[in-house]
């Protein structure tokens, strides 16, 4: 899920870091995000029927939202996430097109989606390359369509937790998620990653996460 064009070996860490993690197990069988059952009401009361999971991991979201009557698409870097997931639609007998791509290039045609959800999954980038993922998800969304993402707070990293890369942007050197990324976005670098959108809904979870839902305007 993540891209470093102008760091080859970086790049090459993060892409492999994700699979690393799904092989050994980690990820495979999350619970949904508390606020996923909110959100799908939110998007019901909006029309909305299709919905990208960007950074679906092993289908936690996509198995919800199509038990949910949703029409859903499920796109990871980690062939075994995917593989995790075409299994647990089998087995619940629901269809679905579980995707291997990297979030930077949506191999999707513009305005494909109504909806699209990003849980933990944006801020795994420098900060410029994460505005260029926010502008390929506005590219595959129709318009008045909703993207819903949640990223960490910031919780007082310092150099003991890996190395800074750029303001505000780390990576872990050990534990589950060394070589990954980690942008920790203030309230303000948020609401300027969308500045192109109307913005519904931004929350602040103390210690935990934002949960932010904006809505593409109409061109």
């Amino acid at each position: 899920m993540t891209t470093f064009s102008e760091n080859e070996d970086e790049f090459h860490e993060a892409r492999f870091a994700w699979e690393r993690q799904y092989e050994k197990g980690y990820f495979l069988h999350q619970s949904i995000q508390h606020e996923m059952p909110a959100v799908a009401k939110r998007f019901k009361a909006h029309s909305v029927k299709s919905v990208l999971d960007h950074g679906c991991g092993s289908g936690r979201h996509v198995l919800y939202l199509a038990q949910q009557g949703f029409e859903v698409v499920g796109l990871d870097i980690a062939p075994t996430g995917l593989f995790t997931l075409l299994q647990k639609l089998a087995d619940e007998e629901y269809a679905s097109h579980p995707t291997l791509s990297d979030i930077l290039q949506l191999p999707f045609a513009d305005e494909s989606f109504d909806a699209i959800i990003s849980v933990r999954v944006i801020h795994h980038n420098r900060l410029a390359l994460i505005q260029k993922t926010v502008q390929e998800m506005r590219r595959v969304l129709k318009p008045h369509g909703l993207i819903w993402i949640t990223v960490p707070v910031p919780k007082g990293h310092d150099a003991t937790d890996g190395r800074e890369i750029e303001p505000g942007t780390w990576v872990p050197t050990s534990g589950i998620e060394k070589g990954l990324p980690h942008h920790l976005f203030t309230e303000d670098e948020l609401q300027k990653l969308f500045q192109h959108f109307t913005i519904l809904e931004l929350q602040k979870f103390m210690l935990s996460h934002f949960s932010v839902l904006v809505e593409k305007p109409p061109a």
